[in-house]
């Protein structure tokens, strides 16, 4: 006769964590790029009192007879669908019109590579960003935006472009730094005036222009960039220039985006933040609308002589639109719906409970 009551307790257990997750999803009404959470229930263990037979010459055959013992949670899904644009009327404030991930991480702290395995950055939809005193793009926590930055000729210091005027990218994934010189200062331990604030970028295969590393010849002194004059803009492709103080437009770089091929397998960790899961698949990486042609990750030119060579994709039909965040995919609506499906059957179990209690109650009072 307990069965019903331990059934009963694993019914308010299952329905328990329900509404601790429905709880979750109401408190994140108001947040930017939030994903529900979206529960589902299935049976629990069951004992056989009767197997299934198979017929015989004289009888027929029999059916199982199971009984259950209560229910327990089956899955926790997120709801990855695009929540809409939010304006926020700040020009770094990044919306993600689509699928995909904004990709951030930690400056990298090797000089020579500046080739990070994108499985190792954290992935977010709010593009919450702006620019720190170094120049980098960051997000609200301080994490660097990964993305490209445009090739450049050692010989000229100029960006590299092809025969119809596009600019060549490196491919390479690396944090997206402004092309700021280090002003003239009396600190001793200030960088030399006429040289980049970010002179560990390596010449390696791919030479990066005097404007993003290097040293800076007196001419570059003249139209290098003030941090506090540069004005950003960021297109529907990911792209983002800047107009010098001289008036000059130049491009800073091109925005990665991150995907993977089951986002429900992601793990999602504090503030927004999703990291890949055994069952999320591979992070592959793109651009918007594949803004930087039909290219390999890392400059691999011959990706036939290149085993594991990765494309770098379009990004599918998403595109970016600068000045909104996503909002919270919370529907109040089917949350207090469901909260009040949750509560009852709460309530029916734990009258499960009690209606247990007094059958044993009379048949402890059989003996008088």
């Amino acid at each position: 006769m307990t069965g019903s009551m331990y059934a009963a307790v694993a019914g308010l257990q299952t329905h328990m964590q329900k509404m601790n997750v429905i709880g979750n999803n109401i408190a994140n009404a108001n947040t930017y790029g939030f994903k529900p959470g979206v529960t589902t229930f299935t049976e629990s263990m069951y004992t056989s009192i009767n197997t299934s037979t198979a017929g015989g010459d004289l009888l027929g055959g029999t059916n199982a007879a199971q009984i259950g013992y209560g229910s327990q949670i089956g899955t926790i899904d997120m709801a990855m669908s695009t929540g809409t644009p939010a304006p926020t009327n700040v020009n770094s404030h990044l919306y993600l019109n689509g699928s995909g991930f904004f990709l951030v991480g930690p400056k990298p702290s090797n000089a020579a590579g500046y080739q990070p395995d994108p499985n190792q950055l954290t992935l977010k939809r709010v593009g919450d960003f702006g620019i720190d005193k170094d120049g980098y793009l960051v997000d609200s926590k301080g994490n660097c935006v990964y993305g490209f930055m445009p090739m450049g000729d050692a010989a000229t210091g100029e960006v590299v472009k092809d025969a119809d005027g596009n600019i060549q990218y490196d491919t390479c994934l690396r944090p997206i730094r402004l092309p700021v010189a280090a002003p003239a200062s009396t600190d001793p331990n200030a960088p030399e005036e006429g040289t980049a604030l970010y002179p560990d970028i390596p010449d390696t295969t791919t030479n990066i222009p005097d404007y993003i590393g290097g040293n800076l010849t007196d001419a570059d002194l003249e139209n290098r960039v003030d941090m506090e004059s540069l004005n950003l803009s960021f297109d529907k492709n990911g792209v983002i220039t800047g107009v010098t103080n001289k008036g000059e437009a130049i491009t800073i770089g091109v925005i990665a985006i991150g995907s993977v091929r089951n986002p429900n397998g992601l793990t999602k960790v504090s503030e927004g933040y999703y990291q890949p899961g055994g069952n999320s698949g591979d992070v592959t990486v793109g651009a918007a609308r594949g803004v930087l042609g039909d290219v390999y990750l890392n400059n691999v030119a011959d990706p036939v002589a290149t085993p594991g060579a990765q494309a770098i994709t379009s990004a599918g039909s998403t595109t970016i639109l600068a000045g909104c965040l996503e909002s919270s995919k919370t529907d109040i609506s089917t949350e207090f719906t469901d909260l009040i499906t949750t509560q009852r059957g709460f309530q029916a179990n734990t009258k499960i409970i009690t209606v247990t209690d007094e059958m044993l109650s009379d048949l402890v009072s059989m003996k008088r």
